[in-house]
């Protein structure tokens, strides 16, 4: 293996990002590499990137600055493509430039780089839910169910660099989901650029999927990850129903962007307002609890002042659970980005403003949660030490300070809140598994 086998591996982006950012460390630590937690003590150092908005390559681009000239160093994910290699080896020589998607040709790229040699290739997408994988979380299984999508949003640069739409297929799929959850991962992610449009580039969609993964067997729960607004109408019906199983989280994630119609014709969104209040109307009117996150961008370069009240308009009246709320930074190749920029003041203003509605909407909604009891899979670590983060079947993050064993199963009250979680007291500790397969169907 010579001289450079300790690799660490830095991930950043979205969950299909990191999926494939575990996939990379798998195939390494199959072939004999020693993956580190510690930059410091490795010979090779991969930074998957992401490239989504101008803050996050701004953080990539100053990291790969600061790497130590001692390490070799090879650059993976969606940056390379949108931003270039030259832009990439302005900041730093680098050993290896690779795209997103990367597969079993990471362990190609490192072989070379060990041995003295250069490997770029931004077209690799030898990425397969198959490959070995080390996961981030024991218990948290990430499955990427397509690349790419149908859309051309003008503000988008992530398109260039995942493509058109290209579905795995659901055989890949659903053995990937066995395999992990016979590891004994609980809880399933199912992420790609958009959920709703699996499929339809091989005669499938969305719901074959999820019926597929449904009658798969063991104890786990299923996150379904973001879907546009226009492939959800397609299917809304059918969506609802099988978010109704107990198998799935009560929990959707459908971008709005804009609350104008006329910022959403201007950033190519294929929908309107009213088809997003559709979409979360027949979805409350069925699962009267389910989380709602969405998506904003403020400060659009054609968003007036009137734009932006319709927005805050809608925000107010669906009062989503999650509220991300970007700043628009043009992207590079982008229709946006040659568009006349809005004062810097002015978009920070709104995102304030918007942010603040968020907040006030997040304690509207965990407020009613006070006093809830039932079943939630303890996923992860708290921050405070000794604590742990629960979720429940609408995807709530419940803080228990309890001891509670990762990966398992409990029976919760919920004694207090804050904007971002939930806080609750441990009633009865360590389900056994038909214990919460039964409270999980009652929910």
């Amino acid at each position: 293996m010579g001289l450079s086998n300790k690799i660490f591996l830095l991930n950043y982006g979205c969950a299909v990002n990191r999926a494939e950012g575990e996939a990379m460390a798998g195939v390494l630590a199959s072939r004999g590499f020693s993956l580190v937690n510690d930059e410091r003590e490795a010979d090779i150092v991969i930074v998957n990137t992401c490239g989504v908005k101008t803050p996050t390559e701004s953080k990539i681009l100053y990291k790969l600055s600061t790497i130590g000239r001692d390490k070799k160093v090879i650059v993976t994910g969606c940056l390379p493509k949108i931003i270039g290699v030259d832009r990439i080896m302005e900041v730093r020589s680098v050993e290896g430039v690779l795209g997103p998607a990367v597969g079993e040709e990471i362990f190609k790229a490192v072989q070379k780089v060990s041995e003295g040699g250069r490997y770029v290739n931004l077209n690799s997408g030898s990425f397969s839910n198959l490959l070995p994988c080390m996961g981030e979380n024991p218990f948290i299984g990430k499955i990427v169910i397509s690349q790419g999508c149908l859309g051309a949003c003008s503000y988008c640069a992530t398109r260039f660099a995942r493509g058109r739409l290209r579905s795995y297929d659901i055989d890949e799929i659903v053995s990937a989901v066995k395999t992990r959850v016979e590891k004994g991962i609980r809880e399933i992610w199912l992420s790609s650029q958009d959920n709703a449009i699996y499929g339809l580039d091989k005669g499938s969609n969305i719901i074959k999927l999820l019926e597929n993964i449904e009658r798969v067997s063991g104890v786990f729960l299923v996150r379904i990850g973001m879907m546009n607004p226009w492939g959800t109408l397609k299917n809304l019906r059918r969506i609802i129903e099988a978010l109704k199983k107990s198998r799935f989280f009560k929990f959707i994630h459908i971008p709005l962007q804009s609350g104008s119609n006329k910022v959403l014709r201007e950033m190519n969104r294929d929908y309107s307002v009213e088809d997003f209040i559709k979409i979360v109307s027949e979805l409350r009117a069925e699962i009267p609890k389910i989380s709602l996150e969405t998506d904003i961008i403020v400060g659009y370069p054609t968003e007036s002042d009137a734009d932006f009240e319709e927005t805050l308009k809608v925000i107010r009246e669906v009062k989503p659970d999650f509220l991300n709320v970007s700043k628009f930074y043009p992207r590079p190749g982008t229709p946006a980005s040659e568009l006349p920029k809005l004062p810097t003041e002015v978009v920070s203003a709104r995102s304030r403003i918007l942010s603040k509605i968020s907040l006030e909407n997040k304690e509207e909604k965990n407020r009613a949660w006070v006093g809830w009891e039932g079943v939630a899979l303890v996923d992860e670590r708290g921050t405070i030490p000794g604590s742990f983060i629960a979720r429940n079947i609408y995807y709530k993050p419940i803080v228990l300070k309890q001891p509670a064993r990762l990966g398992s199963f409990v029976y919760v009250r919920v004694v207090s809140h804050r904007p971002n979680f939930l806080l609750g007291e441990v009633l009865k500790r360590d389900l056994n598994d038909e214990e919460a397969i039964g409270l999980l169907e009652e929910a």
